[in-house]
């Protein structure tokens, strides 16, 4: 089978790890298959609402201004190649900028799944935050999955079913952790390019409670950096001078540098996902209503603002039931995974 699956590459890691977590997932009820995918870099696949390079090739009918190199999914070529188009995730899955992937599925007639999706606010399945295109795709869905309750209701017309993000299955294996040697702090800044920064309150926020697990938990345990993003490099070195950075242009690379690591804090959802896929608990810093998806990874949370002194107390909680945790996420990753096989079996053809 050929399996178009909508992603970002090159972008956010966290879309890669979630589609990691897809394949994964569909290869135990599929078997072998071609993975294609249908890019939604921002760099790759514009969303502008008037692009008047794109209106002059459209009208010349072919890329004659600005040529389409990426090795996924193109504009203008037909998708009759495909057999099931698969949506992994991330709060875009609608918009200008997935327009040819929904009408590809119609003209073809492809089956579609959507798995795991994401919202960061309430919406409604109507006119107004659905195309035609969009609504007759999801009708006709072999099965949808939401990560977050919001989503879930907003598809309340569309037989809908909550589940853990898929990204709970970007690792094959995962571990017993049974004792902490070693910890890995998520680094983020408020100057990197948009959605894939934070806000300067965040921003703030993480360098004031990141100081001080150096201070309090340093001389017991090795602490790391991970970075996501390439902007985060160069302003790591004025923050923590003294501090080792971990990071990888390649998002598979991420199962090794998590791995590394017996306990893991910070801001991205999806990093603290690809850890509980391995084994490895969590603690959330939530800054916004994406982070509700780390419930699905029985990850711990705390909000961007609160007192430094809670914060330490759960780290030190989490430490002393570290081994309990790490079991609690194995299980509950078979429970999860059992759940959606079952799903499979009755919705997806072999």
């Amino acid at each position: 089978m050929n399996i178009v699956f909508s992603t970002t590459r090159q972008w956010n890691p966290g879309d890669e790890f979630i589609l990691m977590g897809c394949i994964n997932l569909l290869s135990q009820h599929i078997g072998d298959f071609n993975p294609i995918i249908y890019n939604r870099n921002p760099q790759t696949r514009r969303a502008r609402k008037f692009d008047i390079i794109k209106a002059i090739d459209n009208k010349l009918g072919k890329d004659f201004v600005e040529k389409f190199l990426d090795n996924s999914v193109k504009d203008r070529l037909p998708m009759d190649y495909a057999d099931m188009v698969v949506f992994a995730g991330s709060p875009e899955w609608r918009g200008r900028r997935m327009t040819k992937l929904y009408s590809s599925i119609l003209e073809h007639k492809l089956p579609t799944v959507f798995l795991g999706l994401g919202t960061s606010g309430k919406f409604t399945f109507t006119d107004e935050n659905f195309t035609e295109n969009e609504q007759d795709v999801f009708r006709k869905a072999l099965l949808v999955t939401t990560r977050d309750k919001d989503t879930k209701e907003g598809l309340a017309p569309i037989e809908a079913h909550h589940i853990p993000c898929p990204a709970l299955f970007s690792s094959k294996e995962s571990r017993v952790v049974k004792t902490v040697k070693k910890i890995g702090l998520m680094y983020g800044t408020d100057s990197a390019v948009a959605c894939n920064n934070v806000s300067s309150k965040t921003y703030q926020y993480m360098i004031e409670v990141y100081n001080k697990i150096l201070r309090d938990f340093g001389s017991d345990y090795e602490i790391e950096f991970v970075s996501h993003y390439i902007d985060e490099l160069s302003p790591f070195k004025d923050d923590f001078k003294k501090e080792k950075i971990r990071y990888s242009y390649d998002a598979k690379d991420y199962l090794d540098i998590y791995n590394r690591y017996d306990l893991v804090i910070g801001y991205r959802v999806h990093g603290i996902g690809i850890s509980a896929s391995m084994g490895i608990p969590g603690i959330m810093i939530s800054h916004d209503e994406r982070s509700t998806t780390v419930k699905g990874f029985l990850a711990d949370m705390v909000n961007v603002g609160t007192e430094y002194d809670e914060l330490h107390t759960l780290i030190r909680d989490t430490i002393e039931n570290i081994e309990q945790k790490s079991r609690a996420i194995q299980a509950h990753k078979e429970e999860t995974r059992d759940t959606y096989l079952s799903l499979f079996k009755n919705t997806i053809p072999t």
